[in-house]
């Protein structure tokens, strides 16, 4: 089944174009993965399908849903899930608080026992039940980066676009990283990936696509 399709999709910033005529599809369950010098438009592509930037042209649908035009918050909604380079976390709440937040969708919120115990699964998921009190600051990189996969499990999403899982951990933390998307991808849900490590893309990817001034080619 294709989730998400991307039809002729262009778009430049001033005289510097990005890419055109971009053309890509995505099946379910299975793992994508995106290379790509600096600066190419690996993350403006994130950007768009998201809702953070809009396309030039082109078109992109998710399921029944055309995408374009939809704000960042009703594509998340629709089962598009993301992390960022720059993690996004609320350090001033616990990795139990931010993972709560995202499942609920609303501050202010008396959670159930049932949302506690559903909020741990997720936690025990990530390697991060045994910090489960500890602010978003104290936990280390690789730990953030573990609580913010977390955070987009906590939206149940179909499709999963990470923005560079890996860069900048441990290889303990790499490895548990790795476990969590062969995870992802044994439910049947699918990913997206930016990262440089080949190793690391060799380990999870399905298919492994290069973007450059061409578009998008299959190694």
């Amino acid at each position: 089944m294709v989730l998400l399709k991307i039809e002729n999709l262009s778009k430049s910033f001033g005289e510097r174009k990005l890419f055109e005529n971009l053309s890509w599809e995505s099946e379910e369950g299975k793992v994508y993965s995106l290379m790509g010098a600096n600066g190419i438009g690996k993350t403006t592509l994130f950007n768009i399908i998201t809702g953070f930037i809009k396309a030039d042209a082109g078109d992109i649908t998710y399921l029944d849903n055309r995408l374009n035009g939809k704000s960042p918050y009703k594509i998340a909604r629709l089962g598009i899930s993301r992390t960022f380079q720059d993690l996004r976390l609320i350090n001033g709440l616990t990795a139990r608080e931010n993972v709560l937040l995202v499942l609920e969708k609303k501050m202010f919120h008396v959670a159930t026992y049932k949302e506690y115990e559903l909020v741990d699964d997720i936690l025990e998921r990530v390697s991060l039940l045994d910090h489960a009190g500890q602010l978003g600051s104290d936990l280390s990189y690789g730990q953030q980066k573990l609580l913010t996969l977390g955070c987009c499990l906590a939206n149940n999403p179909r499709i999963f676009l990470l923005d560079e899982p890996i860069a900048g951990i441990d290889k303990d933390n790499l490895k548990k990283i790795t476990k969590i998307i062969l995870n992802i991808k044994k439910e049947g849900k699918t990913v997206l990936q930016i990262e440089h490590n080949f190793e690391f893309l060799k380990a999870t990817s399905d298919f492994i696509y290069e973007l450059d001034e061409s578009g998008l080619k299959l190694m």
